[in-house]
């Protein structure tokens, strides 16, 4: 039975420690990452800090497979099992467990793996319940998978992880033509519009006049394009 059970997974005994690992080493492009519990050490009489820096070890996988799996588990929260790891505006991937704790005892073990973002992973979470016995069941999706989002939810924000293109707010180009390029800069700073400026001089300063801007006005962008002004 046991030949046919560990296909899937099920059989395998392995710590936390050690799945999270292997999807860290996943989300840094295959490298097997070394864990690491203390980042730093501070010395209380002198204030002298020893950083722990990461240790990589050798490649556990291909990039390419990495990356595959990274899309893989993208797929699980945005159409999958784990949809209710969901946070808005961020492209979140995962995957849900369920499996039995023992035979025949009715009790399981449910989890969720989770890493954010699929783009530029930054963290990685998992989730374990032992025996949940609420509303949501003991599937990894239900239960889980929510707890998951909840902290990512919070963490995201807090790590400044970029969100999704398509959760940025559309912006209408304004028209900075003619105008000096401090008050231009100020205008388009203010809407969270990247200026970069394009000049035949050396010597432009704030005072110096925008002669022409890409895009033109009123095109539609989002906020954090970038816009080139070209001064004289």
């Amino acid at each position: 039975m046991e030949l046919a059970t560990i296909s899937f997974g099920q059989r395998f005994e392995v710590t936390p420690i050690q799945m999270i690992t292997m999807v860290s080493s996943i989300a840094n492009e295959g490298r097997y990452v070394h864990p690491r519990l203390v980042k730093e050490i501070k010395d209380s009489r002198t204030g002298e800090v020893t950083i722990l820096e990461p240790q990589f070890g050798e490649q556990a996988i291909s990039k390419e497979t990495a990356n595959s799996v990274l899309d893989m588990m993208g797929s699980v929260v945005s159409e999958g099992t784990g949809k209710n790891a969901k946070v808005q505006g961020y492209n979140i991937g995962g995957k849900t467990g369920t499996s039995e704790d023992g035979v025949n005892t009715n009790k399981y073990v449910t989890s969720f793996i989770g890493v954010a973002t699929i783009d530029e992973p930054i963290a990685t979470i998992l989730i374990t319940l032992y025996n949940p016995t609420g509303e949501g069941g003991h599937q990894g999706g239900g239960v889980a998978a929510p707890i998951a989002g909840k902290v990512f939810s919070e963490i995201l924000p807090y790590l400044n992880a970029n969100k999704n293109e398509e959760d940025k707010k559309e912006i209408e180009m304004p028209d900075v033509n003619n105008i000096k390029l401090g008050e231009a800069e100020k205008i388009l700073s203010d809407l969270n519009i990247n200026v970069k400026i394009n000049s035949q001089s050396t010597d432009y300063n704030k005072q110096s006049i925008v002669t022409r801007q890409i895009p033109d006005p009123t095109i539609k962008i989002t906020e954090g394009s970038n816009v080139i002004l070209y001064v004289e």
